[in-house]
């Protein structure tokens, strides 16, 4: 321990006699190798953690004792390691502050009122610095979970662990065929409004279920739970419970169960929902269950399971590897390698570390940092491409949270402590250096510039047989799978009403050229009548001769016929327009990729070059050929859209799958000839080389195409 040894106002406390407040829970807990005593209060819901120094001086506190008495006898037992008077000083003010202990002293009332007074300002701070996430105590629930403790003691929670592995076991089987299914619906459609009255309704009861479980995991090792609730997080309401009595375990196996129990209730409530969305027919109780499937997994997998943000999974790590206090200790472990390396200041209050701490400190604060500036954006971005106020005053919101107050924090011992504040010199050219850097990094340093795209071996468009006229197939006169050349019939359709009508359409012609021949000694506007009949006679003629010549379709390029169920299509109708089969070129040339919509300048004005690689036939060079001169919705091939495994979300009402939810542009490539040949119709990524650019012109690029977009400029 560090400071003075002896204290110049220690005549003025020694005679103090402190005693621990009624009611505080002790226990002896273990973090790696140390010992360390956990103290609770269970009415404040407050749990501190001191060392077993500075428990020898606490844990004498009977109101008997002077603090004199406790101090000297804390020195005659542990010798050098016995805290100094000034940490004993300051060991009594963090207790009293935090209510901890009682003197003999009554503190005068301007003093009461003054630290109620604080209470409030830290609460109404708390407020501000969150406002989208406030608690409402709603009542005590430690009597229902007294109730309900005997289905998870002893050997019950054998039976409910067994459960868990069967119903976790039957989702994993089933989950690689869902996948595609259960990842393909897009975010406009989980952020329909329709959808999203489907999660008000599931969210609060799947976080009631998680809550529950945590109160029961607390039973199970006789725990405690006084207060449930509700948060109002972003103005939602989720249910919460405090186990903070978990804190005092001495176990931390059993500290890391109740902090995990949430997430294995979650992780149980989306594996049934998805044994149930498997099997359900399309309607409600399959959407319901797809929305629990959501709710359970993404909070689990990036929120509420993952140790990098402040919830549970954070609290399960910092048992399981037994650093408490894991965010802060690391921020302030960063902020003392700051002052001793850079300012050369170091803190001498800083707590020493082991290695294995270091470590983990310099992996965790860094990690935790942008992790969480990166989930609390996204979520602001995905919301804002539908709902764009909202979205908008979540990113900055998230901004200022993730950055911009805890650069503030950074920044503020600066100006308060009065070591460094000799320092400024110094502290403010390595800012300005490191704001040069990072002005370098954002606008000067060429990062290359890429862009991935998906698209299919495309076959020509003379390679598709379509009907030019409806009939009846009456003949295939080659067989499927035969090479063919250009203009070979490859199919003959019957259409008697043609033929009827092409015989009708001639007797009108014959009649119109009569017509015509005795208006010749008529009058002149009899002649010119005749003429325009007979004319319309012949165009109508000539249209149902092209109509009938239809009847036969021919091959418009060289390749092999390809025709399925040949047998199965002799006398079917095929109406106009009807795909009846392909002719397969001997080799394919084209390719057709589809591109986002903010692309088109890049690819107008920076493609450098285009590379192909084809899905287990290698990769190559390509050329771009065509670049379509305006955006479309309508997908080249369904083998693109999500539904089929591809990258592109479609409108769920197209029965065709093939109407984009947002307009793209199509680009075509000609395939090297020394890249193996691949089959029609599979798919390919084209990554696209736009050179160099730094990433602050990329950031200011995508802003302003959000803003353009939702207002209707793009």
């Amino acid at each position: 321990m560090s400071g003075a040894f002896h204290s110049q106002i220690w005549y003025r406390v020694r005679a103090l006699k402190p005693a621990l407040k009624p009611g505080l829970q002790i226990s002896l807990h273990n973090y790696l190798g140390r010992k360390w005593f956990v103290l609770r209060d269970p009415v404040g819901g407050t749990v501190h953690r001191f060392t077993a120094e500075a428990y020898a001086i606490i844990g004498a506190m009977d109101g008997k004792a002077s603090l004199g008495d406790i101090w000297q006898a804390a020195l005659d037992r542990l010798g050098p390691q016995a805290p100094s008077q000034d940490e004993v000083l300051n060991l009594m003010i963090q207790m009293y502050q935090a209510d901890l202990v009682l003197v003999d002293i009554v503190p005068l009332a301007e003093e009461l009122v003054e630290r109620m007074g604080r209470k409030r300002a830290r609460k109404r701070g708390r407020f501000f610095r969150n406002p989208m996430s406030v608690p409402v105590p709603l009542g005590n629930p430690d009597r229902l979970l007294d109730a309900l403790a005997p289905l998870v003691r002893g050997r019950a929670g054998l039976v409910w662990l067994a459960l868990w592995v069967l119903v976790v076991g039957a989702a994993a089987v089933v989950l690689p065929a869902a996948w595609q299914g259960v990842t393909g619906g897009a975010v406009r459609e989980i952020l329909a409004l329709e959808n999203l009255a489907l999660i008000a309704v599931v969210y609060p009861v799947v976080k009631l279920l998680h809550e529950l479980a945590h109160g029961l995991a607390v039973k199970r090792h006789g725990g405690e739970c006084h207060e449930i609730g509700v948060m109002f997080l972003v103005f939602f309401p989720v249910p919460y419970i405090d186990a903070s009595s978990s804190a005092a375990f001495p176990d931390k196996w059993a500290r890391a169960l109740v902090g995990a129990a949430g997430i294995l209730a979650e992780v149980a409530m989306a594996a049934a929902a998805l044994l149930v969305w498997q099997a359900a027919e399309p309607g409600l109780l399959r959407d319901l269950a797809f929305n629990t499937m959501l709710i359970s997994g993404f909070s689990t997998l990036v929120v509420n399971g993952n140790p990098l943000l402040k919830f549970d999974g954070y609290y399960v790590l910092s048992d399981l590897i037994e650093i408490p206090n894991l965010a802060t200790r690391s921020s302030k472990w960063w902020g003392d390698l700051v002052r001793r390396r850079l300012l050369s200041a170091p803190d001498p209050d800083a707590r020493p570390t082991t290695g294995f701490e270091a470590r983990v400190f310099a992996v965790y604060a860094p990690a935790a940092f942008v992790y969480r500036l990166v989930v609390m954006v996204g979520i602001a971005l995905v919301v804002i491409d539908r709902y764009f106020v909202v979205g908008l005053l979540l990113a900055g919101w998230s901004v200022m949270q993730g950055l911009v107050i805890p650069t503030g924090k950074a920044l503020k011992p600066l100006f308060t402590d009065q070591r460094l504040m000799e320092r400024h010199g110094r502290a403010g050219g390595i800012a300005a250096v490191a704001a040069l850097v990072l002005g370098l990094v954002l606008f000067a340093l060429p990062l290359p510039l890429r862009a991935t795209l998906d698209g299919v071996v495309w076959l020509p468009d003379q390679a598709a047989l379509r009907t030019g006229t409806a009939g009846f197939v009456e003949a295939l006169p080659v067989p499927s799978g035969t090479p063919v050349s250009p203009g070979t019939p490859v199919a003959w359709l019957r259409n008697d009403d043609l033929q009827a009508e092409r015989a009708a359409q001639a007797a009108r012609l014959a009649e119109a050229e009569l017509q015509g021949r005795v208006a010749t000694v008529r009058e002149r506007s009899a002649i010119r009548i005749a003429a325009e009949t007979e004319a319309e006679a012949r165009r109508r003629l000539a249209d149902l001769d092209r109509r009938i010549a239809a009847l036969t379709l021919v091959a418009g390029v060289g390749g092999r016929l390809s025709i399925s169920d040949a047998d199965d299509q002799m006398g079917r109708f095929l109406d106009q327009g009807t795909l009846l089969g392909h002719v397969l070129p001997a080799q394919a040339e084209t390719v057709r990729a589809v591109a986002p919509q903010h692309l088109a300048q890049l690819l107008q004005d920076r493609l450098n070059a285009a590379e192909l690689f084809v899905i287990g036939g290698g990769s190559g060079p390509a050329r771009v050929t065509r670049i379509a001169p305006s955006a479309t919705r309508t997908l080249p091939a369904r083998s693109l859209s999500r539904a089929a495994g591809g990258p592109i979300a479609t409108d769920p009402t197209d029965p065709d799958g093939l109407v984009a939810l947002d307009p793209f542009f199509e680009l075509e490539l000609r395939l090297p000839d020394a890249l193996q040949d691949p089959s029609f119709g599979s798919r390919v990524r084209v990554k696209l080389d736009f050179g160099s650019e730094p990433v602050g012109y990329r950031l200011g690029r995508a802003l302003r195409r959000a803003f353009l977009r939702h207002f209707g400029n793009v």
